[in-house]
């Protein structure tokens, strides 16, 4: 009886472990094919769920693009008379606080005030709506 034991012990030393790591890399495979499967099924439920808010989102996107770009031409020209209108102020009037302020208004509504901080947001939407897309 020991020596039977003795090859028992021998047998599942030697010849099992290599057949369970076998039977483990095989395993782990599957699975690692089956949670790959998963992943793409719940991927493309989470593109059907997501499809409407990135083409909400996208309409959206360029109606404010032109918006932005009709308001920046418009407001360009609007921010030239008001700084001519402050720089007059100041200078044939004397009157330096209301001239700053109608220059400081004519800043904001420049290019490089509100619209540049417009477009800003309208690119960063954008870059996340490229996200919503990619997923």
């Amino acid at each position: 009886m020991t020596s039977f034991g003795r090859r028992q012990t021998k047998y599942s030393a030697v010849f099992l472990p290599s057949k369970i790591h076998i039977i483990d890399r095989q395993k782990k495979l599957w699975y690692a094919y089956l949670i790959e499967m998963e992943v793409d099924y719940m991927r493309i439920l989470l593109k059907i769920l997501l499809f409407p808010i990135t083409l909400m989102v996208s309409i959206i996107l360029l109606v404010c693009q032109f918006v932005c770009v009709f308001s920046s031409m418009l407001l360009s020209i609007l921010a030239f008379f008001l700084f001519a209108l402050g720089f007059a102020a100041m200078v044939f009037l004397g009157d330096t606080n209301e001239g700053l302020t109608a220059m400081f208004i004519a800043y904001l509504i420049s290019p490089y005030g509100i619209p540049l901080l417009a477009a800003w947001l309208l690119g960063t939407m954008g870059g996340i709506n490229e996200r919503l897309k990619s997923i």
